[in-house]
């Protein structure tokens, strides 16, 4: 059995290498897949850097990573002067499947969010044998390590699973109270065997988005217990502005899309774009691999 994890890729060095050494003590094979141009269609850089995730204890943590490029010509679509945009309040899981294709045709930032998020299809989908895992996951959502026996077997058992995740954001210790969507930041990451993923019945797009309009409570089981972490926004006075502007075609508030805003969120211990408090707690597990690297700037002291 070889266990596969495929997460799409921005900008986020410093939460890959957290998720890279996490993975490295149980994933076999970590898939990062960077686009050579923003949701928002501008030209970006390639951000990733193989030498920047170093060794871990386990062994050395490049042997489990594979980087993807996206070469987006003819894959991504420019943002036109009118766009759909998503409002959760206003397109749950009754109308999902209206919604949900009538936005990728209408906001070219979500077709190429689509797009990137696809690509696991094509990029993996070979290699896959029945009796495989399959993850699927954004890169700051991190599992675990010391569940891994447990998402494994519950992974097996059911055919695909989704479990739930500490929602930090900003810094590691800083947690908002709520989040849209499904509870506990559930049915966005899912586990599922070989045999489940290459039979799937829509896109890996479509499932998180269903999931998180909360229309696979009865097809897809979720684990109770918390099984990681989303880690979101980290290193956010570097990082932030840039992500913010990448996905600046996905929302019709460009309020957020200000150097200030996080500082805002901060000063005002509220996550603003979600109506979401935000609280220290220093006293959840945290994650083993956090004790493998240079965390200093990542804990906000009260």
């Amino acid at each position: 059995m070889t266990i596969h994890e495929y997460s799409p890729f921005f900008n986020e060095t410093k939460t890959l290498e957290i998720k890279a050494r996490e993975a490295s003590k149980w994933i076999d094979r970590l898939h990062i897949c960077e686009a050579d141009r923003t949701f928002s269609y501008a030209e970006k850089p390639t951000h990733f850097d193989i030498g920047y995730l170093g060794n871990g204890r386990d062994g050395n943590i490049a042997q489990i990573v594979r980087h993807h490029a996206l070469y987006t010509q003819g894959l991504f679509r420019a943002p036109s002067a009118e766009q759909l945009y998503y409002d959760p309040a206003q397109h749950g899981r009754d109308r999902f499947d209206t919604w949900y294709w009538s936005l990728l045709r209408g906001n070219a930032a979500y077709h190429n969010e689509a797009v990137q998020r696809n690509r696991v299809t094509h990029l993996i989908g070979a290699e896959v044998a029945d009796d495989d895992i399959v993850i699927l996951s954004d890169v700051d959502e991190v599992l675990d390590s010391r569940h891994a026996e447990r998402i494994v077997e519950e992974t097996t058992k059911h055919g695909i699973i989704t479990v739930k995740l500490h929602y930090s954001v900003f810094y590691l210790n800083l947690f908002a109270a709520s989040n849209h969507g499904m509870p506990d930041f559930s049915y966005r990451l899912y586990a599922m065997t070989g045999s489940r993923f290459r039979t799937l019945p829509f896109t890996p797009d479509y499932l998180r988005k269903r999931g998180i309009a909360g229309g696979l409570l009865r097809e897809v089981y979720c684990v109770p217990e918390h099984m990681g972490f989303h880690h979101s926004w980290l290193e956010h006075a570097k990082n932030a502005f840039a992500k913010l502007t990448a996905f600046a075609a996905n929302v019709a508030d460009r309020s957020i899309v200000d150097p200030a805003y996080v500082e805002k969120c901060l000063l005002d211990r509220r996550l603003h774009y979600l109506d979401a408090d935000l609280y220290i707690d220093n006293d959840k597990r945290f994650l083993r691999s956090l004790q493998e690297m240079d965390t200093s700037g990542l804990w906000l002291r009260p």
